[in-house]
Parts: C-alpha cells; sequence; structure tokens
C-alpha cells in the first residue's frame, strides 16, 4: 500500500475498529514513502491531519465508551456541537484522578467491553499503585510504524545485520512489551534484526553480547538509560570493546544531558554522532509520544552551548528534553506550562493531561530562532518537517520543602558534571523528613557505581553542587535561602551499588521515596 494523500487520510479518519487486522495492514504499509512525506511535506499537512483525527476520535468516545459518555453529560458538553479544533480546545480536561480513577475500567474502553481488548499491560506510576491500561491493534500498528522509522532511518537497520538486546523489565509492566512487541513487528518485515528480550539483568546481557557479538555488524541496546550505562562500563571493565561493533542506544523514562550522552558514547568508544543514542517520550497511558531525531538532539545541544538562542527559542527556561512527534500519531496541546494529549487506543483518552511540564514547538519556530541565530542549513539527516515537544518533566511529581516545590530533574540537572559520572551510577532517591522539633529537612540518597566507597569528601562536593544547581534553577529554594532562617542544606546518603534499601537490583529507579 503506497502512502499517498489518500491512504494518510484514511489513516487519520480510521474508524477504531479494535478487531481489524492491523498486523496485516502494518506489512503492507509503505514505510518509504512514509518517511519521504516526513521530510518533503509541510508541517501544517499532518497539523491537519492530527486536527482531524483528535475531533474523530473525541466523537467516537463521546458514542462509543460509556465513562466518556457519562463524563461529557456530567459537564454539560454535547458532542454533536463540537465541530471545529477551536471548538475542540474548550473540552474539559480528563487526568488520573477525574477520569481513570473515577471510572471502572471497562466503562472506559470502546463499547464498554473489555474482553475485545488484546493486551493488558500494568504500570505502578510514581505513585506505586498498579493501574491497568488495555492495549488494541491500532496502537501496535502506530507503535510499529515509529519503531520501524527510528530503527531504518535512524540506526539504518536496512544496511546492517543487527543484534537488538531489549534491556526493560519484562512481564506485565509497560516498557518491555510495549517495546518487544512492534520490535518483532519491524524485524517480521524482512530486516536482518535479531532480537533478545533479556530484561533488566546486566549479566544476562553481557552474557549475550560476549556470546553472539561476532556474528552481527551492528549492536543496539535498549533500556533505561542508568542501567544501560551501567551495562557499557560493566563490560568495558569485563574486556567488551564496544566500539568492534556499530554500537547504538535506545532509552526511555529517564532525563539526561548532552554531557551524559557524550560521556556514554566516548565511554562506548565512538565520537559523537546525534544517531548513536536516541531517547523516546513515553507514558504508560499513552505509550510512545514522541522521541528523539538526529535533528531534535542537534537543536538541544545548540540550546546547550548558545544561552540567547535558548532564549529565543524558549525563554529564560532549563534545557529541556526535546523531541519530535507526529500530530497524527498522537495530539499533543500546551495549555499553560502543561502538555495535554489525545489518543485514540484500548482506552481512549482525549484532552488528558499528564501534568507533564513541556510545550509544543512548531517546526516553523525553530527553523526561523535557528536563522535568527546565523544557521540557514540544518546540519544533520534526515529532517522531518513535524513539531517538536519540549518536556520538563512532571508538574506533579516533587516534594515540598519549606513551601519551595523541589523538582528530581532540579536534582539530576545538579548532578550534572563530568567529574562525577565515573563515580556514580546516576541513580538518586531524595525524601523529606522531620527533625525531633519538626523543621523540615530534605534528604539526597544517591547510588555508587561498583568499587567506589562512601568517602565524606565527595558527599561535600555533592551537597555544594546540588545547592549551587537549586540556586540556579529553582526560585523558591533561592528565595528560601536568603530569607528563611532554617539549616536548607540537603543531608547526603551515599549508598553502595545497588544497595537494596533504595537501589535494588531489577526495580526501576524512584526517584521520591518516603520512609
Amino acid at each position: 500500500m503506497k502512502i499517498r494523500d489518500k491512504e494518510v487520510n484514511l489513516i487519520s479518519l480510521r474508524n477504531f475498529n479494535i478487531k481489524k487486522d492491523y498486523v496485516r495492514y502494518f506489512y503492507d504499509f509503505d514505510i518509504v514513502a512514509f518517511e519521504k512525506r516526513l521530510r518533503r511535506g509541510k508541517e501544517n499537512f499532518w497539523d491537519k491531519l492530527g486536527e482531524k483525527r483528535a475531533l474523530h476520535i473525541f466523537h467516537a468516545a463521546a458514542r462509543r465508551v460509556p465513562a466518556y459518555k457519562d463524563f461529557l453529560k456530567r459537564l454539560g458538553v454535547h458532542h454533536k456541537k463540537i465541530k471545529t479544533i477551536k471548538d475542540f480546545a474548550k473540552i474539559p480536561l480528563t487526568d488520573k484522578e477525574n477520569y481513570v480513577q473515577r471510572y471502572p475500567l471497562k466503562m472506559r474502553c470502546w463499547d464498554g467491553k473489555l474482553t475485545d481488548i488484546n493486551i493488558i499491560a500494568m504500570s505502578s506510576g510514581i505513585s506505586g499503585q498498579a493501574t491497568f491500561w488495555p492495549r488494541a491493534g491500532f496502537q501496535e500498528f502506530e507503535a510499529a510504524v515509529i519503531h520501524e522509522l527510528i530503527y531504518r532511518f535512524i540506526f539504518e537497520v536496512d544496511k546492517y545485520n543487527t543484534l537488538l538486546i531489549i534491556g526493560f523489565p519484562m512481564g506485565v509492566y509497560i516498557s518491555g512489551i510495549a517495546t518487544l512487541i512492534p520490535s518483532i513487528l519491524v524485524t517480521m518485515k524482512g530486516y536482518q534484526i535479531t532480537i533478545v528480550s533479556a530484561g533488566n539483568s546486566k549479566n544476562e546481557i553481557l552474557k549475550i553480547v560476549k556470546n553472539l557479538q561476532k556474528e552481527y555488524e551492528q549492536i543496539i541496546l535498549v533500556g533505561h538509560p542508568l542501567f544501560i550505562k551501567d551495562v557499557i562500563e560493566t563490560g568495558a571493565e569485563s574486556g567488551i570493546r564496544w566500539s568492534k561493533r556499530r554500537l547504538r542506544m535506545m532509552f526511555c523514562s529517564e532525563e539526561f544531558s548532552e554531557k551524559w550522552r557524550r560521556y556514554i558514547i566516548a565511554k562506548s568508544g565512538f565520537g559523537f554522532n546525534p544517531k548513536n543514542v536516541i531517547s523516546t517520550y513515553g507514558s504508560s497511558e499513552m505509550l510512545l509520544m514522541a522521541h528523539e531525531t538526529p535533528l531534535s538532539i542537534w537543536v538541544r545541544n545548540l540550546m546547550e552551548k548558545d544561552k540567547e538562542f535558548r532564549s529565543e527559542l524558549i525563554g529564560p527556561k532549563s534545557v529541556p528534553n526535546f523531541f519530535q512527534y507526529n500530530p497524527l500519531m498522537r495530539y499533543i496541546e500546551s495549555v499553560g506550562d502543561e502538555l495535554i494529549f489525545t489518543s485514540g487506543s484500548g482506552i481512549p483518552l482525549i484532552r488528558f493531561n499528564l501534568h507533564d511540564r513541556g510545550e509544543v514547538l512548531p517546526f516553523r519556530k525553530v527553523e526561523d530562532s535557528l536563522k535568527k541565530g546565523g544557521v540557514v542549513q540544518f546540519d544533520t539527516k534526515p529532517v522531518w518537517r513535524i513539531p517538536f515537544v519540549a518536556l520538563w518533566g512532571r508538574s506533579n511529581y516533587k516534594i515540598i520543602f519549606y513551601a519551595a516545590n523541589i523538582y528530581p530533574e532540579h536534582i539530576r540537572l545538579s548532578l550534572n558534571s563530568s567529574s562525577f559520572f565515573p563515580k556514580l551510577t546516576g541513580k538518586f532517591a531524595i525524601r523529606k523528613g522531620y527533625f525531633k522539633n519538626m523543621d523540615e529537612f530534605l534528604e539526597v540518597n544517591i547510588e555508587l557505581k561498583k568499587g567506589v566507597k562512601p568517602d565524606p569528601r565527595l558527599a561535600k562536593l555533592l551537597q555544594s553542587q546540588i545547592i549551587k544547581g537549586l540556586q540556579r534553577l529553582n526560585m523558591e529554594y533561592l528565595f528560601l535561602c536568603n530569607h528563611l532562617d532554617k539549616d536548607l542544606r540537603p543531608r547526603m546518603k551515599l549508598w553502595p551499588y545497588q544497595h537494596e534499601r533504595y537501589f535494588k537490583a531489577g526495580l526501576k529507579p524512584r526517584y521520591i521515596v518516603e520512609d
């Protein structure tokens, strides 16, 4: 099937028949023609399709999803009166509290039928409470298209036989199966890709690499960035020469800086290339929503190096995580400083607020900002003319410390120093506690690399770095330091590698903890 304008519109307006054979549809999907449209098409082509599809999902959900029908009725919204994208922007927002936790699972499914769902995944979320997420065929189709784009046009699996090692936790949780399923679908389209689903066991991954690497020209490691960092470093220490094969990495769930990216690439024995390491932006609710591209990485590097360019593009803000997305796959809006999503899937979600702090930036805005800075030609390929999304983290994932909102990303950015990379795994956990007089204290627990011992001097350096970082990044904390007569210095605790208290092996990192 050639993806001409007519077929693209069919995708955007397709009825969400979850029993349809989307696997066959994916195998017929012309990814080369689709990618060519991304490079040559105008941005508003995808914007218009995204708007049409968002409206289509809304009206279909208003008719066919019992929970959403009731949600609209309670708020006095008549779906037939919503005719334009301007009308759509006035629809009340949904979120986990007012929608997901309010209605039973099957009522949030198409036609109230949970039994029509093929797969159910589960997430613990930042709160630790389990939530179930049905997945439908169209969702798998979209994920497979995005994975094929990344694997073929960024990692070039059409040119090199590839060993793809998936290092996410497996079982019922999201990241493992959300990578394995679309990867299998891509592999079966004829690419020379061999998949090993290793789970998040460092020793198993290193065993796989040592035994199989000679048969492949390229290795792709997929997992959480701090886990893969541990794999790379331990592998190098045990004699693996990563530079003997093309090595590529794909991450999700955790943020990192460009300094960290350069560090992990150098640790692998390669020179910097924006195609070496790609991070994705996803969630349990929406699965894969956006991902880095060589262009978004290049622009993010410019933001780190050039404060004037950063100010022109995003104003007086810290460097965000920076992705591109296709509005046809996920319709994203900026409302205030939060990102709002619309997606048709096992559980359709309309104007859903993940409480992620971010901003949508049109391709043209980024292009114009670059031209003002004297950049007239992009220094990377491929260049896809689709919008960008900047992400600063979860708006509701924080510790309130003496009325200052302390976000994990502020701690992470504070620790972003190349002098610390060889000593720390990158994992940390913050918590708020109380002294006997009920004064508050902020505690930062940090995991040391294997073989590194707790050192009071290192703890002092880390504390100083965090204080400087918070005073630079967090105006509320700076105000407290200048006006509150309290000891606001974070208490530092350095833990041995994989200590069971906060850093038990095999668990996804938790950045905020409670005792």
